[in-house]
């Protein structure tokens, strides 16, 4: 017994002289200095952040892939149309990141009202934008189609067309997706929108596969399947979006789904 407790005092003593050791060397005294920051708090963001935005291109690439047993001709097609459409997630990406810095600057300030009516406007207005987008490139669709496809066989500007007329019906879940994205990590959440960009991209390949190549004795829509799978996948994070800022996850930056249908105020 006697010589257990000799064995315990030892190891105490090592521990504290360990300790004592480390607490002298300068990496103790610099361990919370901005030396740090990069490790502690840059990089937890970031790498979310990453993931979250490489689910966004995945979108398209994956539409690609799932449509890559009906042939080359068919691949193109989605490849010339989201060529397009990139295009026009990039623009809603750079208001994403606007949201995100006026979100974080207010809630910076402690101005959780001021955070609120910056995502609230943004969402409202980029997605009335993206309902005319969705309607004007619609309409001038063959001739978008001509100039992005140039030499292409008219098979594959066909399948093109009927692959961008319908993803641009899922402009404005794409906006609110993004727009309320950038909302939540001005907030300081990085994981919720990842959550939900990699449940779209799942959801993407399910539903997308069901309506391609069918399921059971129905036979499925054949190429029409991968626009339309796409596009009700961004509906579904859409209304995920939406639900996550209306119950509340950051009470900062909770937006009741009321409030949308208010008057804007552009004085913010």
């Amino acid at each position: 017994m006697w010589f257990q407790l000799s064995s315990l005092r030892s190891i105490l003593n090592v521990s504290t002289a360990l300790r004592q050791a480390v607490v002298r060397t300068p990496w103790y005294a610099k361990r919370k200095s901005y030396k740090v920051l990069f490790w502690r708090e840059i990089t937890p963001l970031a790498i979310p952040i990453f993931l979250e935005n490489t689910c966004v291109l995945l979108m398209g690439v994956l539409s690609t892939f799932l449509v890559s047993w009906l042939g080359k001709e068919a691949m193109a097609g989605v490849g010339l149309a989201d060529s397009f459409n990139m295009v026009i997630m990039a623009f809603f990406a750079a208001i994403d990141l606007g949201t995100t810095v006026v979100v974080a600057f207010s809630l910076g300030k402690r101005d959780r009202r001021r955070a609120r009516a910056a995502a609230r406007q943004s969402l409202v207005i980029m997605t009335l934008f993206a309902v005319v987008l969705a309607v004007v490139i619609h309409y001038f669709g063959s001739e978008i189609i001509n100039i992005v496809a140039g030499e292409a066989t008219p098979e594959v500007k066909g399948l093109a067309l009927t692959y961008l007329e319908l993803t641009v019906l899922s402009y404005p879940a794409a906006a609110i997706a993004l727009i309320g994205s950038g909302a939540l990590r001005g907030a300081g959440n990085t994981k919720i929108p990842l959550m939900i960009n990699g449940g779209m991209n799942i959801l993407n390949i399910i539903i997308s596969s069901i309506l391609i190549y069918g399921a059971f004795s129905w036979q499925g829509l054949g190429f029409a399947g991968a626009g339309l799978g796409l596009t009700i996948s961004r509906y579904i994070g859409a209304v995920a979006i939406i639900w996550v800022l209306m119950i509340g996850f950051n009470p900062a930056l909770r937006i009741p789904l009321k409030s949308y249908l208010k008057p804007l105020n552009f004085g913010i």
